[in-house]
Order: structure tokens, then C-alpha cells, then sequence
């Protein structure tokens, strides 16, 4: 793992926070019609590229190596449904709905299998696994975008913390 991923797990995680926030204040992100709805739609798309941009960041430096292929998977579908979210809500083409959900689906999926194998391995970067499963309870709407953002910045802070610690000793392992 590197800094870089360290960084766009930082990032994803503070848009989807900040696409939460903008939700309390019921924004109409699926017809928008004000800056604060079409903020909410930007967030969310961009929180959705910046998850993929991350999760394809940590595929070629897995923490653990069971399922990592799942990173990649997860990575190309969080794109797919932030493309789609764009495409959809802020240019109403109908079309995008199904890179949105079928996305939104493959990244979860996706995720939770990478997590649940990443937690079955015997490493002691296994707990990374931990972050995945909670990433994908998130699923990128509602209070899940919360426990989303919150388990990326954790995961941020978690690899940094890591690289921090092992830079004397070559970095991280990935098994």
C-alpha cells in the first residue's frame, strides 16, 4: 500500500461525508434544481470516482492477496455508478440509472467478498478487511454514505498509520 492510497481513501471519505451532510439538509439530488442539489449530485459522483480511483490504487498493492482480484472489481464498478450518478441526475439521461445501481451493486458485492477474504487470511494486515465490509455496508446512499466515509477515512488514517510504523522495514508486506 502507498501514500496515494492512503490519500484517495482520505479524499472518498470526506466527500461521502460531505455529500451526508448535504442530504440533512433535503437536498433533491434526483431532480436537481438548486446549487445545493447539484452539489449533492457532484459529491456523490466524485466520492464514487475517488472510492474507485482507491480501491484500484490498493488492488495493485493488496494488503493481504486472497481476493484482491475483488479490489479491481469493486474499483471499476464504484466508477460505473459515479459516471452513472452524473450522467443520470445532472444531465437527466435516463441511462445512467443503470451504471448507478449495477455499480452500486458489483462495489458492494464486491467489496464485502474482498473483505470477508481479507479477514479470513493469515496476515497481519487480515483487519483491512474490517474497513472493506464496513465501506460496503454504505452502498452510497442515505446514512450509509456516513459509515462509508467514515470506515474510508479510518482506512486512510489505518494506512498511513501502517507505512508510518513499517518504514524501516521496507514498507508493507501484502501477505
Amino acid at each position: 500500500m502507498s501514500p496515494s492510497t492512503a490519500l484517495w481513501f482520505g479524499v472518498a471519505g470526506v466527500l461521502a461525508v460531505v455529500r451526508w451532510i448535504l442530504d440533512l439538509s433535503d437536498t433533491q439530488y434526483y431532480d436537481p434544481e438548486s446549487v445545493l442539489d447539484y452539489s449533492a449530485v457532484i459529491s456523490q459522483s466524485a466520492a464514487a470516482v475517488a472510492t474507485g480511483i482507491a480501491l484500484l490504487l490498493l488492488w495493485r498493492e493488496p494488503p493481504v492477496g486472497r481476493g484482491s482480484f475483488l479490489l479491481a472489481v469493486a474499483g471499476l464498478a464504484a466508477i460505473a455508478q459515479g459516471v452513472g450518478n452524473l450522467i443520470e441526475d445532472t444531465f437527466d439521461i435516463g441511462a445512467g440509472e443503470w451504471g448507478f445501481f449495477l455499480g452500486g451493486i458489483g462495489m458492494i458485492f464486491a467489496l464485502f467478498g474482498a473483505g470477508v477474504l481479507a479477514l479470513t487470511a493469515k496476515s497481519p494486515m487480515r483487519w483491512s478487511g474490517l474497513f472493506l465490509i464496513v465501506g460496503a455496508t454504505g452502498g452510497m446512499l442515505g446514512i450509509g454514505l456516513l459509515f462509508m466515509g467514515l470506515a474510508w477515512l479510518a482506512f486512510s488514517i489505518w494506512i498511513a498509520a501502517n507505512l508510518k510504523r513499517t518504514a524501516g522495514f521496507g514498507g508493507l508486506t501484502p501477505n
